[in-house]
């Protein structure tokens, strides 16, 4: 069979393509190439049943995202208020009124930012080795730390840039990454636990698994995924692949199930899920064949994975085109935006508003759109209510962040 003639459709016609092709193949008897079939990885998930990424929220300019080096540069706090961080500066924006509630200004250029679960503290990583918390309610800077990567005997004049913050599943704690590969944890209060040197270049991401137990990292330009404990920083796995790390993601529902997404050599997309308890690691395709990867992350009400794949085949000859497609497993799209030749928006990060029904992705083109997840709950629930659904959740809180495993 010829695959080439559903080069200019979109996703989900291809793999629906793609199946019908198999079951031909195997109805009149022909031989099918195993090797050619992409092995279907499945996670937890509930899959909708009705399209709704096709209608947009709104959109809103993103003057010199482009510019900046780490996509780190958006996120949603608990009390439904977006930031993005540009330059100096970070906007709070008013999903209700879509207006921009507060500009406040930091002394240096702002590289990520993260509010806490708790939504009460705003982290920002910024150049000169400076991590600055604010207190979310009024704008204001609490605590400032230096990044711990100095090494005595070092040249006054090297300098890093935080490129990457997150915190633990009850923000008691809260993990750094910065240019010269050095990753630490830290208090609340911005007191160092511990620190890990990768020695594998600037860090492109750092992020807490959901029981509180490991920290994924990657580095820039990098094919391995480091598995740290936390939050004393103590190796414990590497995941090394034949292709190049674009990005990860924890799976919500799951204690401890990265979704590690990468690019191999035919700028095709791979996805990798590991397993970090008992280090099994499952490796697929992601989508169809000549399409590269931006950005993904898990949704949590959903267990849906949300994608940005880029059509690499005709990035030679045209315009490098984009899609947002949603997948339920590795090779089954439930929804999707884009039609491959009409979109040419590349994402480069994602996140979700507090319930879920929102999804703001952050593009090349300096646009910040806010998609339509998911209908939006007609019954409100109670966002105060705490639950702890592991007993290392429950030891990062009673411990401030310290490690007492």
């Amino acid at each position: 069979m010829d695959y080439g003639v559903f080069a200019n459709k979109n996703i989900g016609d291809r793999l629906k393509n793609l199946k019908y092709t198999n079951y031909v193949d195997k109805t009149l008897g022909v031989a099918h190439r195993d090797s050619l079939k992409p092995e279907v990885e499945r996670w937890p998930c509930i899959p909708r049943k009705k399209t709704y990424l096709s209608s947009v929220h709104s959109i809103l300019d993103l003057p010199r995202y482009s510019d900046a080096v780490f996509p780190e540069l958006l996120d949603w706090s608990k009390d439904n208020i977006l930031v993005a961080a540009l330059g100096n500066y970070y906007h709070k924006l008013s999903l209700s009124s879509q207006s921009i509630v507060s500009r406040v200004f930091t002394r240096h250029e702002i590289q990520c930012c993260k509010f806490d679960p708790r939504g009460e503290l705003l982290l920002l990583g910024t150049n000169l080795r400076r991590v600055e918390i604010h207190n979310n309610a009024c704008n204001k800077k609490e605590n400032e730390v230096i990044c711990p990567c100095y090494v005595k005997g070092q040249e006054p004049f090297i300098c890093c840039s935080v490129t990457t913050v997150d915190w633990s599943p009850t923000g008691n704690s809260f993990v750094i990454g910065c240019a010269l590969g050095v990753v630490s944890s830290l208090t609340r209060s911005a007191r160092v636990i511990a620190c890990y040197r990768t020695h594998l270049g600037p860090v492109l991401l750092a992020r807490v698994s959901p029981d509180a137990r490991y920290v994924a990292v990657c580095s820039v330009n990098r094919n391995c995924v480091l598995l740290l404990t936390w939050p004393d920083l103590v190796f414990n796995s590497r995941m090394v692949s034949d292709c190049l790390i674009k990005t990860f993601s924890w799976h919500p529902w799951r204690s401890a199930l990265l979704g590690v997404g990468a690019m191999n050599v035919s700028l095709s997309a791979s996805l990798a899920l590991w397993n970090a308890p008992t280090k099994e690691v499952r490796e697929t395709s992601l989508g169809p064949a000549k399409y590269g990867l931006d950005a993904m992350l898990f949704s949590e009400r959903t267990g849906e994975l949300v994608a940005s794949l880029w059509n690499s085949g005709d990035s030679f000859y045209h315009k490098t085109y984009s899609q947002l497609v949603v997948l339920s497993d590795s090779q089954t799209v439930v929804d999707q935006w884009g039609a491959g030749l009409s979109w040419s928006d590349s994402v480069r990060t994602m996140v979700f508003n507090p319930d879920g029904t929102k999804l703001a992705t952050a593009t090349m083109d300096e646009d910040l759109i806010i998609w339509n997840f998911l209908p939006e709950d007609k019954v409100k629930k109670n966002t105060k209510r705490k639950r702890f659904s592991a007993m290392a959740v429950y030891q990062d809180k009673a411990a401030q962040g310290f490690s007492i495993r």
